[in-house]
């Protein structure tokens, strides 16, 4: 079995409707064509996934903030529902209002992840697509911690950013953020439309993500690289979360559920066991048992959907652990970029365990929730 429990996390979305406007946006095309659900259709959402057993719901969006019945939809999972946990996905614009962060966490919210895209408003300004956005964060995450709640941080990795990442890790730092995740702008969804100026080459970004993590890996409690292969990460790959690690990140949803909530238990089903048996060995399975498999599978499953690997991967000592590159863009750059292991580096220090990356940095979360 393996060191870490599998996470017991799952979003709820209630809509797509946002006060900023981000260059990099997911679903900016759903923003005005997409019905927000109602107050009893989230409630019947959250009744259904606390009967699937999850402990923590993560409200998301679009902005969950904006709606008029945030906290109401707060108090029925918390206090109504029992959830242990209950998380925001936020740009922090109503928690600079001290009186609504307050309200807030009084009425259930244990932990807030914050979009913070810049040093200066200069630049997260220009990415949120919103003036004054960036003071808005800064305000919000002090009324946070200043009410003892957990704050959390997103930073999305584009070309117009990579070469602040130590300025921004600084920032966040300096502000008293213990936990944060930088994340590579993926070409997905609504964002497949936008310009390929955004778009950072791994190449590119790597060098200054790798220079902000030897300067602040010690300072933070968790630090999480997202959506980069761990070739381009070399001497940092322990901080590195893509599918695979996902599965035991206490900060990542639970995929399996989540496409049983969107797509049903049979669709759910069928893709957990093709990838159990397509791409995963009898050891493997029988060290992970069913529930373990499951999960892995279903992962394993959408990186072959939509990942892409060089013909060079399998003697990459990550490759087991690495889902490769997004499609999309690979489709607009290749893959060229891809660097493996060499195959005598890779006979000796295979990388077999899934959960080997997350190990160090989830040790000591870990044992805090696992003492009595």
């Amino acid at each position: 079995m393996p060191s870490l429990p599998l996470t017991n996390r799952l979003d709820v979305n209630l809509g797509y409707e946002c006060n900023n406007d981000c260059l990099f946006c997911y679903f900016k095309n759903r923003k005005q064509t997409t019905v927000n659900l109602s107050t009893k259709e989230a409630k019947k959402r959250l009744t259904f996934i606390k009967k699937l057993g999850v402990d923590t719901i993560e409200f998301t969006g679009g902005e969950p903030t904006i709606r008029k019945d945030i906290l109401e939809l707060v108090r029925f999972a918390k206090h109504s529902l029992g959830f242990k946990k209950i998380s925001v996905i936020t740009n922090g614009s109503r928690f600079c209002d001290e009186g609504f962060a307050r309200e807030a966490i009084k009425n259930g919210i244990d932990d807030v992840l914050i979009s913070i895209h810049g040093h200066n408003e200069e630049t997260n300004d220009l990415l949120t697509g919103k003036k004054g956005s960036f003071r808005k964060s800064i305000v919000a995450v002090k009324n946070i911690i200043g009410l003892t709640a957990s704050c959390r941080t997103n930073t999305v990795v584009t070309k117009l950013n990579y070469q602040e990442a130590s300025n921004i890790a600084e920032l966040l730092y300096n502000i008293g953020i213990k936990k944060i995740n930088f994340i590579f702008f993926s070409p997905l969804d609504d964002a497949l439309d936008i310009e390929k100026a955004l778009w950072p080459k791994y190449s590119e970004a790597a060098p200054f993500i790798k220079e902000m993590l030897e300067t602040y890996k010690n300072k933070f409690e968790t630090i999480s690289i997202k959506v980069i292969p761990f070739c381009f990460m070399k001497g940092y790959e322990e901080y590195v979360t893509d599918f695979f690690q996902n599965i035991y990140d206490p900060y990542e949803w639970d995929y399996l559920k989540r496409v049983r909530l969107r797509r049903g238990l049979l669709i759910s089903l069928i893709a957990s066991l093709a990838g159990t048996f397509l791409f995963m060995d009898v050891k493997r399975i029988l060290e992970l048992g069913l529930n373990g498999s499951l999960h892995e599978g279903i992962m394993r499953t959408r990186a072959f959907i939509e990942s892409k690997k060089d013909k060079t991967c399998n003697s990459c000592k990550f490759d087991l652990v690495c889902p490769g590159i997004w499609k999309p863009y690979a489709r607009a750059y290749g893959i060229a970029e891809l660097r493996h292991f060499s195959i005598k580096e890779a006979a000796i220090n295979k990388i077999t365990d899934i959960d080997w990356c997350l190990t160090k940095r989830f040790s000591n979360y870990y044992k805090k929730i696992a003492s009595p």
